[in-house]
């Protein structure tokens, strides 16, 4: 594994968004990642999970090459991890991709429709206006 070091915090953490002050509600590590995942936009993971690519911790952006289970951020402590790759979101070993586009309903395909033209009225073109006051 490798890593850069971005900036650091005050201490460890003790958990998913546990460095951005007190939480009312405990949440278990896959809560965190899919909080974590809102409000970055990217695909997140937590500790345990075993998902090769580059990831970046989200309290310190710590950088790791992820080979196998992703581990605590070894700089501040932080469990949950953003996925920084490109490409399609990757899958944890012993889990499954999500369905796409299976839930939503397709819509009816008409084949012999008739596409009438919109009427519009023709542009005029005036030279010298002056659109000032």
């Amino acid at each position: 594994m490798s890593g850069g070091k971005a900036m650091s915090t005050s201490g460890p953490t003790q958990g998913p968004g546990k460095t951005a002050g007190k939480q009312a509600q405990k949440l278990s590590p896959a809560q965190g990642a899919q909080q974590a995942e809102q409000r970055l936009g990217k695909p997140c993971y937590h500790a345990g999970q075993t998902v090769p690519g580059i990831f970046a911790c989200v309290t310190c952006q710590f950088r790791i090459n992820n080979r196998g289970t992703l581990p605590a951020c070894p700089d501040c402590g932080e469990i949950i991890w953003a996925y920084m790759g490109d490409g399609p979101r990757p899958v944890p070993e012993g889990e499954t991709a999500p369905a796409t586009g299976a839930s939503a309903p397709a819509a009816p395909v008409e084949e012999t429709v008739a596409i009438e033209e919109p009427r519009q009225e023709p542009v005029k073109v005036e030279e010298g206006i002056n659109l000032e006051p």
